[in-house]
């Protein structure tokens, strides 16, 4: 009597558990699978006054464009949604060091790009994106 009385209550979180661990990882199948989503890092570049240059995130996200806004989905189950206006990309794509960014295969790169509000976003992908070839890396808002 008193060990299934136990397992009752314990059972109960278990299975809500287990439901929610479900729900996260359909969540970022989903996520993964939508049309033009890439793997994505990104990190707003150091201010000209700080001392060290922020760290890349340890997980990958998920991004797509829609526009001139690039939507970033980060989190264990994709969940955090981030957009950021982009205003002009800056400068051409760059090669980074897989030990830097590590996650998005043996040759990444690192786009920047001035948000609205005038900041930078360094972004790392692990393929270019036609778009982003650097005879046709420009995108400018429309007024």
């Amino acid at each position: 009597m008193l060990v299934s009385t136990i397992l009752f209550f314990l059972g109960v979180p278990l299975w809500m558990i287990i439901g929610m661990l479900i729900l996260v990882f359909w969540n970022r199948n989903r996520v993964k699978k939508q049309a033009g989503s890439f793997p994505v890092k990104a990190r707003r570049e150091a201010e000209e006054n700080a001392e060290k240059e922020p760290k890349w995130p340890r997980s990958v996200g998920y991004a797509q464009w829609v526009h001139d806004v690039l939507i970033v989905r980060t989190g264990m189950g994709l969940m955090l949604t981030t957009p950021y206006g982009i205003s002009a990309m800056e400068g051409t794509p760059l090669d980074a060091e897989p030990d830097e960014v590590k996650g998005l295969g043996k040759h990444p790169h690192v786009i920047r790009a001035r948000l609205d509000d005038g900041s930078i976003l360094q972004f790392a992908v692990g393929e270019l994106h036609p778009q982003w070839a650097p005879e046709k890396f420009e995108i400018s808002k429309t007024q």
